[in-house]
């Protein structure tokens, strides 16, 4: 029953690794096979990942990155995996037990699942003390595409992703070296866009862990937004590009990532888009929050573009 490559990415996770490694262990009779990747840290996280090497060899691999990134990190450990079924997991954050055991059975009762699902709790730290627990419920979704592009984010461990699936997005780059923040959302969402069929079962089976506010997720607002930009134009193209998403459902997943581009704008990051047209008729009200969050949007939609070449606003 080892079917499962666990694999994961490591920066400087020292504090966390033994709890996180742990709760892969505790679920080994599913896995073939832990492969971390060290990303050049500076901690002690090398000495920890010798450590359980020696203590489990022919279960856990080490080996330290080609290049630095975590998703450089990623596409190394894809490539040296052998399991049937991926799990992604981050080196600081953990999964808990049965998450194997459900979610494979999912794939035994429907064959035609690309990706399982569930659910899952954020734990907040302060100061190396938990403060906060917020259980995420998922549920069943008739277009995950369109909940991805929404940005109903869950943290990538929450997922286990047959290989078929992964080696098709390893072979577009899902996992882009080029994208520094964002990587789960432009990783998951493209899977949707090449319509992988997403499966849930109920169930807490993922932690994800908030403590670090120096991380790449917290990088600058402008740095965010230009990141943000730059995978809105490929989920754009990529869909443009799939002949299997019908013209109506093609427009309204341009209509949510024009809204995403006036969003960014609101914010005030000044990229010039390419929009089409838009009218505030095709704005995607729902995923624009707050009366001064809409009053910018509806102001962006009426400014003239700075290329109007690119782009055309219309009543």
């Amino acid at each position: 029953m080892s079917l499962v490559s666990v694999i994961i990415p490591c920066f400087n996770a020292a504090p966390w690794l033994s709890k996180t490694l742990d709760s892969c262990l505790a679920q080994q009779e599913f896995i073939r096979e832990i492969i971390v990747v060290d990303d050049f840290s500076t901690d002690e996280s090398w000495l920890v990942l010798e450590d359980y090497h020696a203590k489990y060899p022919g279960l856990i691999q080490i080996c330290r990155n080609r290049s630095k990134g975590g998703n450089s990190a990623r596409n190394l450990g894809f490539e040296l995996s052998k399991g049937p079924f991926i799990q992604w997991l981050d080196a600081d954050d953990q999964i808990t037990p049965g998450k194997f055991s459900a979610q494979l059975s999912q794939f035994d009762r429907d064959p035609s699942t690309d990706i399982v699902y569930s659910d899952w709790a954020i734990h907040t730290y302060r100061q190396s003390e938990l403060s906060r627990e917020e259980l995420k419920k998922n549920g069943p979704v008739a277009d995950f595409l369109r909940e991805l592009l929404v940005d109903h984010w869950s943290a990538p461990h929450v997922y286990l992703i047959k290989r078929s699936k992964a080696q098709e997005l390893h072979d577009l780059l899902a996992w882009n070296p080029q994208t520094p923040v964002f990587q789960d959302r432009e990783y998951f969402t493209i899977a949707a866009i090449l319509g992988s069929r997403f499966s849930y079962v109920p169930g807490c089976y993922a932690i994800y862990n908030r403590w670090n506010k120096s991380s790449v997720s917290a990088a600058g607002k402008d740095s965010r937004y230009e990141s943000l930009e730059k995978i809105l134009n490929r989920f754009e193209l990529l869909i443009r590009d799939r002949p299997d998403i019908p013209p109506r459902r093609r427009e309204a997943c341009q209509r949510i990532i024009n809204t995403q581009k006036l969003l960014i704008r609101a914010a005030g990051y000044r990229a010039e888009f390419h929009y089409g047209t838009i009218r505030l008729s095709t704005v995607h009200w729902q995923i624009v929050k707050g009366i001064r969050t809409t009053l910018k949007v509806i102001r962006e939609v009426f400014r003239t573009p700075a290329n109007p070449s690119k782009s055309s606003v219309a009543l």
